[in-house]
């Protein structure tokens, strides 16, 4: 039996275990990995974070808004001013702007705002929100302060500006994705070459980066365009009821517009804009527009009417506007002309003294610095029609008229069917016997050789047609060639028209040197 050796127990608890050898140095390296791991995955989930953080802190400093005229001003071109920025949570204000640029704009906005989306930046995009502003005038200014930066010059200016304020290890965490839920704008105006859009609502649609256009609608407010119509004292000037449009760097495409005027007269215009080079074009469609507004005092006791069509202009920036208008006048009647009383007398047709125009269109355009309506077509039905171009200068009128009269309107004019109406005009209506009148003269006394020539086919009526049916049918037209009192006297009339027969040349010569003088050519 052995004996207890208690130093032996003790001598075999203190012994090293054989099973335990000291750590390997990879073990720690292993770890010293797995930590970094760690970290690195912490700092990508909190980089998003990080970045919102430095951007919140960034955006209330004194440095961002100096940066932001920098960057506005290498991107534009010309001058920027900005006020102070202020941050209420995500949404900031600034009190107005004011820009100059490069290509000759000048930008006036106050009480601008707008809310950042900051946790949109998480999702890499820049999302502003809500932004607006209560005024905003958009103006072209005469001529250009400089050259318009180009894109390379601008990315470096907005790269080195990002450079300089995002820390190197959170710059690849910047968004570069921006998304913009709409603009606002309470009065906006815009002027350009003439044309002019004030105190209007403006709305922009959503807009993201990539995109090259925008949507845009105007609401209220008033258009001027660079025309300026007869009789008017100032450009046509109109009320705007609504407008879409489609914005671009490069033009400015207005689809369709509703516009208003005087008297209850409406309008629908679409066209485009080149900002940069000045160049447009519009198309406009008018109803119910007053033609009184376009006539002077005497006129618009003459010609009543509205009238209704469609109107092309276009110009540039150096150029004074060109335009055409294809107009029809609606209800139209004339009156008050002295040719006019002159048919009543003459044809014992009382539908001249007012004539009422059935048809009447015409082409409208400018002709240096003149005015031309080209293309008249005048009818009242039952009795006339008038085709044929006038001029308007100044105070003056001149034209050429072919006029279409039907053969009962005629028969009681003494050789009007054999001597004057004795034209033909292929492409008029048939059942009408035409002639041509020459119209000059002052816009309120215009003169036309009409009624020379009526007066003087009866003169020669009276001498080669039988003397007693001219009398009975033409008295008032006699008048000038036999003398007020003679045509008051048919018997003595025809008793001299008979000795003029009888005597031959004698008596006759002094007839005729009455009638030839009036009566031109036949």
């Amino acid at each position: 039996m052995k004996k207890f050796n208690p130093t032996h127990k003790m001598q075999r608890r203190t012994r090293p275990s054989a099973s335990r050898r000291p750590a390997s140095p990879m073990r720690w390296l292993w770890v010293l990995l797995g930590l970094l791991l760690i970290s690195g995955v912490m700092l990508m989930l909190l980089a998003p974070t990080l970045v919102t953080g430095y951007i919140r802190s960034y955006l209330r400093k004194d440095e961002f808004h100096q940066k932001a005229e920098e960057m506005i001003v290498a991107k534009l071109g010309g001058t920027a001013r900005l006020a102070p920025i202020i941050w209420n949570d995500d949404t900031a204000t600034l009190t107005d702007l004011s820009l100059e640029t490069g290509a000759g704009w000048s930008v006036e906005a106050g009480g601008l705002r707008a809310a950042l989306d900051f946790g949109a930046i998480r999702q890499g995009s820049w999302s502003i929100q809500e932004a607006g502003a209560d005024d905003l005038a958009l103006r072209r200014t005469k001529a250009a302060m400089g050259d318009t930066p180009d894109t390379e010059s601008t990315a470096q200016v907005e790269s080195a500006a990002e450079n300089e304020s995002v820390p190197s290890f959170l710059r690849r965490y910047i968004p570069t994705k921006t998304e913009i839920g709409g603009f606002d704008v309470l009065r906006f105006s815009f002027e350009q070459n003439g044309w002019k859009i004030d105190e209007t609502r403006l709305h922009l649609g959503a807009w993201s980066s990539g995109e090259k256009s925008a949507p845009a609608k105007l609401t209220g407010g008033t258009l001027q365009t660079p025309l300026q119509p007869p009789q008017q004292k100032e450009p046509l000037k109109l009320d705007l009821t609504q407008a879409t449009l489609r914005l671009s760097r490069e033009q400015l495409l207005l689809s369709n517009a509703t516009l208003r005027w005087k008297q209850g007269s409406e309008a629908t215009l679409r066209g485009s804009l080149k900002p940069e080079t000045g160049t447009w074009q519009a198309f406009m469609h008018a109803t119910a527009v007053p033609l009184d507004e376009f006539l002077d005092a005497t006129w618009q006791q003459r010609l009543s009417g509205k009238f209704e069509g469609d109107l092309e202009f276009s110009g540039s920036r150096n150029t004074p506007p060109a335009w055409k208008a294809d107009v029809v006048l609606k209800n139209g009647a004339l009156q008050g002309l002295p040719i006019l009383d002159k048919l009543v007398t003459y044809t014992n047709t009382h539908r001249f003294k007012r004539l009422v125009l059935d048809l009447c269109s015409a082409t409208v355009r400018p002709q240096g610095d003149a005015l031309r309506i080209e293309h008249i077509i005048v009818q009242s039905n039952g009795l006339l029609r008038i085709e044929g171009a006038l001029v308007f200068q100044g105070r003056n009128v001149s034209g050429d008229l072919m006029v279409g009269v039907t053969p009962e309107t005629l028969s009681s004019i003494p050789g009007a069917s054999s001597r004057v109406f004795v034209e033909t005009n292929p492409a008029g209506p048939p059942g009408l016997q035409w002639t041509h009148v020459r119209i000059a003269g002052s816009i309120d006394a215009p003169q036309e050789d009409l009624s020379s020539r009526l007066i003087g086919a009866a003169g020669m009526s009276l001498l080669l047609d039988s003397p007693g049916q001219v009398l009975s049918q033409g008295t008032e037209l006699l008048k000038p060639v036999l003398g007020e009192e003679a045509t008051k006297l048919p018997g003595k009339v025809m008793e001299g028209a008979g000795g003029i027969l009888e005597n031959g040349l004698k008596t006759g010569t002094g007839i005729l040197k009455q009638v030839l003088p009036v009566f031109p050519g036949k």
